[in-house]
């Protein structure tokens, strides 16, 4: 049933599905919802990769401080 895709991709859209996408099968939604995951994962190791290199731009002494303030 579409309705379980549509329940996917709205959480992993962490909002209500735009009223167009609601025309795809369930299969394409569920596809969509992966898609939407995967680059959510990406999204956040690039992150923390960026964050890790503009730390390593800063004095060693102040790397563990600052570390331990931004989590």
């Amino acid at each position: 049933m579409a309705d379980d895709g549509l329940t996917a991709l709205e959480a992993e859209l962490r909002a209500t599905a735009p009223e167009g996408l609601r025309r795809l099968s369930d299969g394409q939604l569920r596809d969509l919802a992966d898609a939407v995951k995967e680059a959510r994962r990406r999204q956040a190791v690039a992150l923390s990769a960026a964050g890790d290199q503009a730390l390593g731009q800063l004095p060693r002494l102040l790397r563990v401080p600052i570390r331990k303030v931004i989590g």
